[in-house]
């Protein structure tokens, strides 16, 4: 369940996103550029008016927010109850760490529910495979709209020296830098885990993992990338093309998507 701030303190833009109003909401956070963060800024005193009319518009209170969140567990607690469940495995080690509706969502994977999902997890394991794995848990928050879910990043390094999959793959000796991938969890009100998010790919760029996040990557690193597009970095469809060489009729939409993806 999802926890969000008095009705009383959010205004919704013209967007049609909410932002809250810190005023009602705690009485005493204002959403508003503050004299430094003008400062800070290199915008002519001309502009100036604009820039703070813009943060005051665009820019998320998240202090605000979270001070008006009715989700009983505070963040600080939250973040640790996150931490617990990464040390113990992502749950796999203490599945009471998981709520009986618990379920694990990829780009691709998922959603599994928590019997599956423990299965599964448990059959890849990946520490065999890659005895120094390191996966550099950082930048953890907690979703100023969704109070109960705990955002994080993740950066997988490590070396295949061993086997994976009960000796199925062979060691490659070959190394993986994963690229920033975000992932979450989502609590109830029991500090249960009802919901992991994993693999989401912050910059394709990055790393050798032909963009891939999550395992999917890490196979596709050493050498063992599954044999269906989901599993394989990128590349652009028959439909896709056509639309951009031909589709006259949609030109300033074509523009569009050909500055997006830079010409491609």
């Amino acid at each position: 369940r999802v926890n969000a701030a008095p009705a009383a303190a959010r205004v919704v833009l013209a967007s049609g996103r909410p932002r809250v109003d810190a005023r009602r909401a705690t009485g005493a956070v204002r959403i508003s550029a503050t004299a430094a963060d003008a400062e800070t800024t290199s915008a002519p005193a001309a502009e100036e008016d604009g820039v703070r009319e813009f943060f005051d518009a665009q820019m998320v209170d998240e202090a605000g927010m979270l001070a008006a969140s009715t989700f009983p567990i505070p963040p600080a607690d939250l973040i640790a109850k996150c931490k617990l469940i990464l040390a113990k495995n992502n749950g796999g080690e203490d599945p009471s760490l998981l709520a009986s509706d618990f379920k694990f969502v990829a780009p691709v994977v998922g959603p599994l529910e928590k019997e599956r999902f423990l299965a599964a997890f448990q059959s890849f394991k990946i520490d065999e495979g890659f005895p120094d794995a390191k996966f550099n848990y950082y930048h953890f928050r907690v979703d100023p709209f969704e109070p109960s879910r705990v955002w994080y990043d993740a950066r997988f390094v490590g070396t295949n020296t061993g086997p994976l999959i009960g000796g199925t793959l062979p060691a490659t000796n070959k190394k993986v830098e994963s690229p920033p991938q975000s992932c979450s969890m989502c609590f109830n009100e029991r500090g249960e885990c009802t919901q992991l998010t994993v693999g989401y790919v912050m910059d394709k760029q990055l790393g050798n993992t032909g963009g891939l996040g999550g395992v999917y990557g890490i196979l596709y690193a050493i050498g063992y990338g599954l044999p269906f597009p989901e599993a394989q970095p990128w590349q652009k469809s028959v439909q896709y093309d056509l639309f951009q060489r031909f589709s006259g009729a949609t030109q300033e939409l074509q523009k569009f998507v050909k500055g997006l993806t830079g010409g491609n």
